[in-house]
């Protein structure tokens, strides 16, 4: 068990790291008042109004700051009067708030603490429904602290979690992993699409994946040859990447090429909620779905393994046999083809990414999705 300083404590030790090039607007409060913030807000978290637990967000930066004029889709309300912040008159406020389109705003200027106003905000999220953009994020991205339920916040920038604390226990996300990781290096080697495209990609369906909350498995590999003795296809439906190929920016219907790979995105996202896994090729061609990993035709039962950490420290607690079928299926998949990647997906949206690297599987698990 861990108490809230330990995960205040986690917060500083990371966010630094997690964003870069940061205004003053996007950093953090003083470590007290953040403290202070977070011990009411977990209060707040196990409290019931019309017998539901809250999800919101507050966050921390000034009504008149600069920063919010760059996001043309976010609008400043101040209540008239402010509010105070104590747990008895949060609970009866915060069912107004969506957590994916609105920030409570506080003034931490002075004690007692008090909410000013909120921010509405559909910066990127009404594009995306229209399939205008693939990827981003519909709120400012500012720091700000998430309730999900019962004992659960998150240190956010954005919608981009950096550190849970869930019952007690900290959880950490590292946002590296699509960038500078041995999973980037591999989904890069031998891929002719762009790191743009492929990010946007994978984003997109990965996000779209943990919303269904069934849990999945996403092979990517060097191609069909190489992984054919190890895995059977129910369902094979061989297309190319975009549905034709990656040299088509307008299809003849003229619709945009960003509208395309969404398109693109939402029907392999959608094809995880059949039992098995999604195959797809470096270049993002997909081989089909529902697929089964053979691990009776694969050499090794416990292939070595490396579990990696937030601080890229190897998490020698953690073995092969602690984890379910689904994710020993993806260890031993990515062991026996070399130059592959697969995403496991839990029920309840945690990522975990795995590949081959210097003749060890390497596992990194609470993958946060890459800020584009």
């Amino acid at each position: 068990m861990s108490d809230i300083s330990t995960f205040v404590d986690s917060v500083y030790d990371l966010y630094d790291q997690a964003v870069s090039d940061m205004e003053d607007d996007q950093k953090l409060p003083p470590r007290d008042i953040l403290e202070e913030v977070c011990q009411v807000l977990l209060n707040v978290s196990c409290m019931r109004e019309e017998g539901r637990f809250p999800s919101f967000r507050v966050c921390f930066v000034s009504p008149d700051s600069e920063l919010l004029d760059t996001y043309i889709y976010s609008h400043v309300l101040l209540f008239k009067e402010p509010i105070l912040f104590t747990a008895r008159e949060l609970n009866k406020l915060v069912p107004a708030l969506n957590e994916n389109m609105s920030y409570l705003m506080l003034d931490i200027n002075e004690r007692p603490f008090k909410a000013i106003g909120i921010i509405a905000s559909y910066t990127a999220w009404q594009k995306i429904v229209t399939r205008e953009l693939a990827s981003g994020n519909r709120m400012p991205r500012i720091p700000n602290i998430f309730v999900g339920g019962p004992g659960e916040l998150r240190l956010c920038f954005g919608e981009t979690s950096i550190v849970n604390y869930d019952a007690g226990r900290c959880v950490f996300f590292r946002t590296d992993i699509f960038t500078s990781t041995p999973i980037a290096e591999e989904l890069r080697n031998g891929s002719n699409i762009s790191e743009k495209e492929r990010l946007q990609l994978l984003y997109r369906v990965l996000w779209e994946v943990g919303f269904f909350e069934h849990g999945a498995t996403i092979l990517i590999v060097p191609s069909e040859e190489a992984c054919e003795q190890f895995i059977d296809i129910k369902y094979q439906l061989p297309s190319r990447f975009m549905f034709g190929g990656g040299t088509n920016i307008e299809k003849p219907s003229g619709k945009p090429k960003e509208k395309e790979l969404v398109t693109y995105a939402d029907m392999i996202a959608k094809m995880t909620s059949v039992d098995g896994a999604v195959v797809l090729t470096k270049d993002l061609d997909l081989l089909g779905f529902g697929a089964e990993v053979l691990t009776d035709k694969m050499g090794s039962r416990h292939p070595k393994m490396r579990f990696i950490g937030y601080d890229d420290q190897d998490q020698t607690y953690k073995t092969f046999q602690d984890n379910g079928m689904r994710h020993r299926a993806g260890y031993r998949f990515c062991s026996a083809v070399p130059g592959s990647v697969a995403f496991v997906i839990s029920q309840d949206g945690v990522i975990e990414a795995c590949t081959k690297h210097d003749g060890k599987v390497v596992v990194y698990d609470n993958v946060a999705l890459p800020m584009i």
